[in-house]
């Protein structure tokens, strides 16, 4: 009884398949634009974006008061990005945060058509991330080989003809100094080309001057009062200016003496070239 009962109910699916996709399809687009409207109630502020989709247009991102949706409290900031961004700044001052701010709301724009922004107007594209990356104890990659997978892996998709829209949170910082900036603004040179926007964190200063021209500078910086550090978390024109990251050592109870010889440390290869 049970196998002419399957019999019957497969042969009158197989009669009106059609006619159930459709309704499988309608109900799967109903949830979903309730799952997005629920999500539109839930949060402060969002807007609709303006996508386009246009493939021989030249890529852009323009966006107003963009936050990111699992900060409560979040400080806004505006991105027009018409060009490449090298974005420097110190420890904690928000660079990461504001690349994932980006990155998310490209995503949330061109999948559920909702921006956490006042406006948004960008190019369709293909998005493409190297952040939070880790060595991989099973394979036996270290970390520096699991930066250069995940850099190549973005080399190639801008040779897709695509419009790419890239995040790369501090390229290359699982090797030492010369060969990173060596390394960085070459990768980083190939990365800019014209159907991509790349929006890059660095403490490397240096790459300010070996990208100058393909790359705009904008920076995030801190102010002190007294024995406390104080962010505004506002995207600045321009390279960094300011480091904290030895002051930092004083302020969270590092002996002086550490400190105070490191500095000078510092202050002697900044003004001469050499590590004394």
């Amino acid at each position: 009884m049970i196998l002419i009962t399957y019999e019957i109910i497969k042969n009158k699916i197989g009669t009106h398949y059609h006619s159930i996709f459709k309704i499988h399809e309608s109900l799967g687009k109903i949830e979903s634009a309730l799952a997005v409207s629920s999500y539109r109630k839930s949060v402060p502020e969002h807007s609709i974006p303006r996508i386009v989709f246009e493939s021989n247009k030249t890529p852009y991102l323009q966006g107003e008061a963009l936050i990111h949706p699992l900060v409560k409290t979040c400080v806004s900031n505006n991105l027009m990005m018409n060009k490449s961004h090298l974005v420097t700044g110190s420890n904690a001052s928000g660079k990461s945060t504001f690349l994932k701010t980006a990155a998310i709301n490209a995503i949330m724009g061109q999948a559920i058509c909702t921006v956490l922004a006042k406006t948004y107007d960008a190019t369709a594209f293909r998005i493409y991330s190297s952040m939070a990356l880790s060595d991989n104890l099973l394979s036996g990659e270290s970390y520096y080989i699991s930066e250069i997978k995940s850099l190549k892996r973005i080399v190639e998709s801008t040779k897709s003809g695509h419009a790419i829209l890239c995040v790369i949170d501090e390229v290359l910082r699982g090797t030492n100094t010369v060969e990173r900036i060596a390394a960085s603004s070459e990768i980083l040179k190939a990365i800019a080309d014209e159907n991509t926007l790349c929006l890059v964190a660095t403490h490397d200063v240096e790459l300010c001057r070996l990208l100058e021209g393909q790359y705009e500078m904008v920076h995030f910086q801190e102010d002190f009062s007294g024995n406390t550090m104080i962010f505004d978390y506002k995207m600045k024109t321009g390279e960094a200016k300011s480091r904290n990251a030895i002051k930092l050592l004083r302020i969270l109870g590092f002996d002086e003496q550490i400190s105070s010889a490191a500095n000078e440390r510092a202050m002697n290869y900044l003004s001469q070239g050499v590590w004394k």
